[in-house]
């Protein structure tokens, strides 16, 4: 049964709950990297170490050539404050390649603060009735007291406690047993922890994924809800109607995670040398049904242009490797360790050139005036995590964490 950390700090005081419910399908991840134009081999590349780009070289190349564990998107994890896109490299930029142990060459780790196992609190009632779910594990956690933080920037008195929900079997992001809950929440605690010590935040994990959209965060039974994807709100007018409303009904952070979308086809099939998205007019493609598609929007991919089948992760590769479908593609991480897992990833080739980046965000419903109040506290937060590190930190050790385990 699963159980997560409560936390609450006192000196400035940022109390934390996590509740936890019955379980619901996951949505994992997967990444690329673009070629840089001509046929030049990559150089050799070692580990803890400063790499110039040099013309052919990609970030898949270049992960792989070193031993990057994590591949290329933690590779690109830790270049972000250089590179713009996992497919725009250009000669001359000079990246940081990571440790073996995920830190940067010449860096001093930052602790990261992640809350530590415990019994899960009481779910709040609002919550409970919204999503009709039954609660499990049902303790709380008696306030910590810690060394008092550090001066921080002037922000946002303290609102009411807010409630904020995320969910499940997310690796390497959200999860009750990952390190504090997964690397996506440990960012988010810290944020509010250094934008606005003094707000009083409880942290639920609901396991249904569309409640939260759908119900949880319009109703008010909860003030955030993360992760979400964003979709280009700039045009809002060529996406489909379930897509649109992550614009029009909701408010965003800051994007607090950049994650790469891959395209991958099988070894000699048709599809092998595609370097546009409209060389997969005609294809037969799978995503996962519990992802966004407004990427593929804003590209064309939609019927009649391409055939799209939605399934679970795990069987978008089966009909891949079946000859059912001809392109799986989906986010990051974990579907390069779902096409290990069936043994195919010597049988797959990523479609460098396609591979784009999709951001992960906190979501407030814009009629919730409280959450929208706290929106800049946790901006602020969010910036010191990056400006001093702590962020790659975090994210660097939570996906250590889902490799290991």
């Amino acid at each position: 049964m699963s159980k997560l950390a409560g936390r609450a700090h006192k000196a400035g005081m940022t109390r934390m709950k996590f509740t936890t419910t019955s379980a619901m399908a996951s949505v994992l991840a997967t990444s690329a990297g673009l070629l840089l134009g001509g046929s030049a081999s990559v150089e050799a590349q070692e580990l803890c170490t400063r790499y110039t780009v040099v013309r052919g070289d990609t970030l898949s190349q270049i992960a792989s050539s070193a031993g990057v564990q994590g591949g290329f998107q933690v590779l690109f994890n830790a270049n972000t404050n250089i590179l713009r896109s996992p497919n725009l490299l250009e000669v001359g930029q000079v990246i940081a390649i990571p440790c073996a142990d995920g830190s940067l060459p010449g860096a001093t780790a930052v602790a990261a603060a992640a809350p530590a196992p415990a019994p899960a609190p009481v779910i709040e009632d609002p919550v409970e009735e919204a999503v009709a779910a039954p609660v499990e594990e049902v303790v709380e956690e008696e306030p910590v007291a810690v060394a008092e933080p550090e001066p921080t920037p002037e922000t946002a008195p303290q609102t009411r406690t807010l409630r904020v929900v995320t969910a499940g079997d997310y690796a390497p992001f959200t999860d009750p047993d990952l390190p504090g809950g997964g690397l996506f929440t440990q960012l988010v605690l810290r944020a509010f922890e250094l934008g606005n010590p003094d707000q009083e935040v409880n942290f639920f994990f609901v396991n249904d994924w569309n409640a939260q959209l759908d119900n949880l965060l319009p109703s008010g039974a909860v003030d955030m809800a993360f992760p979400w994807f964003r979709p280009d709100c700039d045009r809002v007018e060529i996406l489909s109607p379930p897509n649109a409303y992550r614009c029009t009904a909701f408010n965003h952070s800051d994007p607090f995670y950049d994650a790469l979308v891959g395209y991958y086809t099988l070894a000699g099939s048709p599809y092998e040398r595609a370097t546009a998205y409209t060389d997969l007019v005609g294809a037969r493609l799978c995503r996962p049904d519990a992802w966004f598609t407004f990427d593929m929007e804003a590209e064309g991919l939609v019927e009649p242009a391409i055939s799209l089948t939605q399934v679970g992760q795990l069987d978008c590769w089966r009909l891949l490797d079946a000859g059912e479908v001809d392109v799986v593609t989906y986010d990051a991480l974990p579907a390069e360790d779902d096409a290990r897992s069936l043994d195919m990833m010597d049988r797959v080739v990523s479609l460098d050139a396609l591979t784009s980046t999709a951001t992960l965000h906190v979501f407030v419903s814009k009629d919730n005036a409280e959450a929208n109040a706290a929106l800049p506290a946790l901006n602020a937060g969010l910036e010191e995590l990056r400006l001093t590190g702590e962020w790659f930190t975090i994210v660097r050790e939570g996906i250590q964490a889902t490799m290991e385990n």
